[in-house]
């Protein structure tokens, strides 16, 4: 690929080099098996509702199959977030991608806003070709059955905070490798946080794990619930936990643009 990156400075002009990154971040994301392995087991699973269902026991399978695609869909998208982040950020450092961009008129910062901007589309994408897929099994199975589907307005809100959790698995594991030595490590440390995160409810004032709570609470981005809820939450609640993500995505990328900034090629 080649890099057209301006000298101007400004809003636009760091805006156009982001965009830039993040074009080459997602077209090279696109490519890696991993993610078309992730992709294909994450719609196996999906379609594996229809099996596991025989197995459910009182549960309407319209809600088993939703719940169990949601389910499918956030782990895997989780694996593909802090795998795929890791394997980008150091194939460039080791294909020699960074280093030349970082010659030119990039600052740091733009570099990782790119990157993690790449990773977001990807998670976009992902997350979109599955909710199709799962949406289309559900209508199927609800038109068979005779009954009715889950409200549109749910479902959307549902992928939208698999999104964010995602996106913010992307942000932690970003933050690792800005400092880290190796793609194992990093992404093996993002899934760690991931796990941390998920353990963030149970960090009361009182116990033993009180530390947890400066950490962002995954708990919050509960698609399985709200679907179960068959109602889409208020826009006070929506904006309240986009501020949330948006808060710890900026921090994240805050903290990482200062550990690589001081990194050495």
């Amino acid at each position: 690929m080649k890099w057209k990156l301006d000298r101007h400075i400004g809003p636009a002009a760091s805006a156009r080099r982001i965009r830039l990154i993040a074009r080459h971040t997602l077209g090279a994301a696109l490519r890696m098996r991993l993610t078309i392995l992730l992709g294909l087991v994450a719609a196996g699973l999906v379609l594996a509702a229809l099996w596991l269902r025989e197995f459910n026991f009182g549960t309407a399978e319209i809600k088993f199959i939703g719940d169990f695609g949601l389910g499918a869909i956030g782990f895997l998208g989780t694996l593909l977030a802090a795998l795929v982040t890791a394997h980008l950020f150091f194939s460039d450092l080791a294909g020699g991608a960074a280093p030349c961009v970082l010659t030119r008129p990039v600052r740091r910062w733009e570099y990782l806003s790119g990157q993690f901007a790449g990773v977001a589309a990807l998670l976009a994408l992902f997350t979109i070709a599955l909710g199709l897929l799962l949406g289309a099994l559900l209508a199927w199975r609800a038109a068979e059955l005779g009954v009715g589907l889950p409200d549109a307005a749910v479902f959307l809100c549902a992928g939208g905070v698999l999104w964010f959790k995602m996106t913010l698995v992307a942000a932690m594991t970003l933050l690792v490798c800005s400092y880290a030595g190796t793609a194992l490590f990093a992404s093996c440390a993002g899934l760690l946080l991931a796990m941390v995160g998920h353990l963030r409810p149970m960090a009361g004032a009182g116990s033993r794990l009180a530390w947890l709570r400066v950490w962002p609470d995954l708990s919050l981005f509960d698609a399985e619930a709200m679907l179960a809820a068959a109602q889409a939450p208020g826009g006070g609640a929506l904006a309240g936990v986009a501020f949330y993500w948006a808060a710890y995505v900026l921090l994240f990328g805050a903290l990482a643009s200062s550990a690589f900034r001081h990194r050495e090629f």
